[in-house]
């Protein structure tokens, strides 16, 4: 008698004889299931993201600016919400370029404003010259030493290439400048936060 569980069509059993005729003690081993194929998921990526908390001590180290600083502080408050909460760059998201923007000109706008701290950080260059004067070539060589030397890492092969990056802020200089021979009053200072904001907001920060 063999108990009813799942009914006729599923309930099993193995039946199984000391001696069948001529036959003793023949057993056959089953055969184990062929496993199944491994499920096809997503690599994760390499790289991933800087979080909220990271960027703002990043951008503050890269700047030589403090945190504690008000106008970052109202600043990264405002925006700390719209930042990346998760390293994986998967969750990237067109409100953190945004946000990460608003905070490196923030940075960069704290930098250039204090007369001490940019004369450390740029030494040499002429904040109280016209755009024409102050971003001659000398003066584009402080900016552009000043930024590409103290935000990118040397020798490191997953950041952008550094005469790449250059060229860029340079041209972006050129851009800033022409205005017609008649820049508006605090033009070179403006110029230079967006050339150190241009680059603190860059991937060069984010991409941890």
């Amino acid at each position: 008698m063999i108990g009813l569980e799942k009914g006729p069509e599923f309930d099993e059993f193995f039946l199984t004889f000391d001696r069948l005729g001529t036959h003793t003690n023949v057993r056959l081993d089953p055969v184990p299931l062929e496993p199944a194929p491994p499920a096809d998921v997503q690599r994760p990526a390499d790289i991933g993201m800087r979080v909220f908390d990271e960027i703002n001590a990043t951008m503050s180290a890269l700047t030589g600016i403090s945190a504690t600083t008000p106008a970052v502080v109202s600043t990264y408050t405002t925006v700390k919400q719209s930042l990346p909460t998760i390293e994986s760059i998967d969750t990237f998201v067109s409100a953190h370029p945004v946000a990460i923007a608003q905070l490196a000109i923030q940075y960069c706008d704290a930098l250039v404003d204090d007369t001490n701290a940019r004369a450390t950080y740029f030494p040499g260059f002429n904040f109280a010259g016209t755009p024409a004067v102050a971003f001659n070539a000398a003066g584009r060589a402080i900016i552009l030493d000043a930024l590409v030397g103290r935000m990118m890492s040397q020798n490191v092969g997953t950041e952008p290439d550094a005469t790449a990056v250059r060229t860029e802020i340079d041209s972006l200089i050129t851009k800033l400048t022409a205005c017609g021979g008649s820049c508006p009053a605090g033009r070179t200072a403006t110029v230079v936060k967006a050339s150190c904001a241009s680059l603190l907001g860059s991937a060069v920060t984010l991409v941890n």
